[in-house]
């Protein structure tokens, strides 16, 4: 049978206007673990307003049952760009989204409402997901 495991979900937003600069994405070599600060502008408290769901079919979940597979979803107000990083578990990028080593990030600085992609569960563990979410150049949040 199965085993469900608790999924903490965290977001650390950062909003900066091209995701690190980049209007493709993000680079690989920002994702060795959680996306950081992108080296130009300044931390704003709070989470900007955006959010990361877990979701399996159209219902938002708080486990995971090893081994399935997941959408995540970054929503929130508009924004440009974003890097998203998971603990454990493998990302996986969709339409108009590429991979950056360990994390998912967008393919162009479009504006954007949300973004959905996929996740597949490990075998066990805690997963904490942690975003950056590009806004404007001069002003990030996490």
């Amino acid at each position: 049978s199965a085993v469900s495991v608790a999924v903490m979900l965290r977001v650390a937003v950062v909003c900066i206007a091209l995701a690190f600069g980049y209007s493709s994405g993000g680079p690989s070599s920002r994702c060795s673990g959680p996306p950081g600060a992108p080296g130009h502008g300044s931390r704003q408290s709070g989470s900007g307003g955006y959010s990361i769901t877990l979701k399996e079919g159209s219902t938002a979940v708080t486990q995971y049952t090893p081994g399935n597979r997941y959408e995540v979803e970054l929503s929130g107000g508009s924004f440009k760009g974003f890097m998203i990083h998971a603990t454990g578990g493998a990302l996986s990028s969709g339409s108009g989204q590429r991979q950056a080593g360990a994390c998912v990030t967008h393919g162009s600085s479009s504006s954007k409402s949300s973004q959905s992609f996929a996740w597949t569960a490990p075998s066990s563990g805690t997963v904490t997901f942690a975003a950056t979410v590009v806004q404007q150049y001069s002003t990030y949040y996490g």
